[in-house]
This record gives structure tokens, C-alpha cells and sequence, in this order.
């Protein structure tokens, strides 16, 4: 199937089973060049789901797995335009969302905000276990591996406060065998119609190739390998965010805001 000058999501596969889909083109393109909001590429909410060898080029993410995502599989694909390979959002109103045995693999991504991209609501619940990101090639991507557990509606006001001791719990998560380069040129994406833009991240420097955003006791063996392949665009030193009371166990690079440091782990 060819998509063209999609207005909204593309292929919702929420609650499907035994689905592949294959050889689609998707373009989401305007008329008057104004970006194009909410054009997902594949929602995948389903069972045993394999989507590959498809053209995404849209505004949003190019994939997200959601709620009920089990035994998911999005390979060899090419992304351009959006906003990454997610898993989310969970846990929206404190809902208990699950999602496993997902895989990215195999994809280029092109001009996007994120890379492999995670978010939960603050105050979910719920379970993401067995989730990879491998050989993902990057081109111009604001944040090649994104992680946070403090995802709000940014347009009702700034981030709540919360006593909240509940999070979307991790388990089983790696990011492996990434390369290309950051975009760290300082370009406004398409989405950013607010000051701060909603995706800004307080200290980030644009030179951040790995971003942790969690809290502690929720997150069980995320690590992040052979992603010493992700380089900026002005040639400065990579670095990454990371608040080592959150971390159990060693995530393949030093956990800290600062250079990035792999440790063995991460070159296993």
C-alpha cells in the first residue's frame, strides 16, 4: 500500500493477531509545508505482529507499541521525518499498561528527534520486560536512545508534582549496536510550538547519545552496548544523562551526567 498525505495515524494494529505488514510506503507531506502532526507510522498493541521492508515518513513516531504489545517485531524499515521507535506512552491516570518481547532491529533512521525512545506517565504502573533496539543507523537524531518515566501532557501546564511511588517498571532492556550522529545543530523541530519546546530536557547539552530518566527500584537490566558508533555533528565528545541511584546494575556505560564511558558490559 502507498499512504499519502496521511492526516492522522497510519496502520493501527491495537488488539490484532498474526498480522504482517510489509512493502508499504507511508508519506506524510503538506500541502503548504506545515509539519504533520500525529501522522504515526504503525500502532502496535497486538500479538505475534511482524511489520518490515516499509518506507515511513511522517511527523510522528515512527512506530509505538502500546498497551498489549506481545511478541512484536519491526524490522528493516526506514524512518525519516518523526519522532522515533517507541515503546509508549504507559500508564496514563496511574493505568497498569504491559507491554513484551518486542524487537527493533535493522532500521535507518533519518532526520527524527528521537531513536529508540521509551515513555511511561508519571504515577503508571505496569510492566515493559524484553525489549531490544539493534542496529539502529542514525542521521541527524536529536536523542539516539531516550528513556523517561516522567512523560505528561505538556500542553495542560509544566510537569506535575507527584508523591507518587508508583512508576511503568523495566525489565530486560537493551539498546545494542548503534552508530551515526546527533543532531546537536541546534534546529527547532516542527513540533516545538511552545518556550520551552516540549521535548527540552533540563541540563542537556545536545551532545547526549544515551538519556535515563528514572526513578529508583523500577528499572532491572537496561543496558545500552556498542553504541560508542554514535558520534555528534560538531565532533565534540559525547555525553550522556544518568543519575546512578536509579541504576542496579552496570548499563554498559559510566552512569552519570557527564562523558559517555563505556564499561566492559557494554562491549559484550
Amino acid at each position: 500500500m502507498k499512504l499519502w498525505k496521511s492526516i492522522a495515524w497510519n496502520f493501527s494494529l491495537s488488539g490484532a493477531k498474526n498480522v504482517r505488514a510489509f512493502r508499504n510506503i507511508i508519506k506524510c507531506l503538506s500541502d503548504n509545508n506545515s509539519f504533520p502532526f500525529n501522522t504515526d507510522g504503525f500502532a502496535v498493541g497486538g500479538t505475534d505482529l511482524v511489520v518490515e521492508n516499509n518506507y515511513i515518513y511522517n511527523g510522528d513516531d515512527c512506530v509505538t507499541a502500546g498497551n498489549g504489545a506481545t511478541n512484536v517485531l519491526f524490522q528493516n524499515n526506514y524512518c525519516e521525518g518523526g519522532h522515533g521507535l517507541s515503546i509508549g506512552s504507559l500508564g496514563s491516570g496511574g493505568a497498569a499498561h504491559y507491554v513484551t518481547n518486542v524487537t527493533f532491529q535493522n532500521v535507518v533512521m533519518k532526520n527524527h528527534l528521537y531513536g529508540a525512545r521509551f515513555k511511561s506517565w508519571t504515577g503508571g504502573n505496569g510492566l515493559a520486560a524484553n525489549i531490544t533496539w539493534r542496529n539502529i543507523v542514525l542521521q541527524h537524531v536529536m536523542f539516539p536512545i531516550y528513556v523517561t518515566q516522567n512523560y505528561w501532557d505538556q500542553g495542560k501546564g509544566p510537569k506535575p508534582n507527584t508523591t507518587s511511588t508508583t512508576s511503568t517498571h523495566l525489565e530486560n532492556i537493551l539498546f545494542d549496536n548503534f552508530s551515526g550522529d546527533i543532531d546537536d545543530s541546534g534546529t527547532v523541530e516542527g513540533t516545538c510550538i511552545s518556550d520551552p519546546c516540549w521535548y527540552y530536557v533540563p541540563n542537556a547539552t545536545g551532545e547526549e547519545s544515551v538519556i535515563f530518566d528514572l526513578y529508583p527500584g523500577t528499572a532491572t537490566n537496561i543496558v545500552a552496548r556498542h553504541i560508542n558508533g554514535i558520534r555528534t555533528g560538531k565532533g565534540v565528545p559525547v555525553r550522556v544523562m544518568c543519575d546512578n541511584s536509579t541504576i542496579t546494575s552496570d548499563p554498559g556505560f559510566i552512569c552519570q551526567n557527564g562523558p559517555f564511558v563505556p564499561t566492559p558490559v557494554g562491549y559484550l
